[in-house]
């Protein structure tokens, strides 16, 4: 980014805090879309609930990449508990997660259907400040 003084926005996956990591002081003002919520926000039921697993689990980090990857499994485990027959196949996890109209985990709603394939509308911007840390 050297030499470059505008504002930046990021608008592909990247591990926010990777890229925080590897920009140092030059990514600050960088902003980088989010499709999950802070997970550095306690207001945010699923970033408690999410924050407690990791804690239990003893490892682990707490970043928006480990905290996609839980809500997830979380929503993976729900597609697989409503397949038909409980049958463990494609097509089963297929119209089971086609089932879950609208479903909120830990206020996070998630919502699919035959035609609909994308789980949550939810985009929020961060910003990386000049000491590395994610500002919402």
């Amino acid at each position: 980014m050297a030499g470059y003084g505008g504002t930046f926005y990021n608008v592909s996956f990247v591990g926010t805090q990777a890229l925080a990591d590897e920009l140092s002081k030059d990514g600050a003002g960088v902003v980088v879309s989010q499709v999950m919520p802070s997970p550095y926000n306690s207001a945010n039921a699923i970033t408690r609930e999410f924050s407690e697993a990791v804690r239990n689990a003893g490892t682990g980090s707490i970043n928006y990449s480990s905290l996609e990857g839980y809500l997830a499994a979380k929503v993976l485990s729900e597609g697989l508990r409503r397949a038909p027959g409980r049958a463990a196949s494609r097509d089963g996890l297929i119209a089971g997660l086609e089932s879950i109209d609208r479903l909120q985990f830990g206020g996070f709603d998630v919502a699919f259907s035959p035609k609909n394939h994308v789980a949550s509308k939810f985009v929020e911007l961060s910003m990386i400040t000049g000491d590395g840390r994610i500002r919402v």
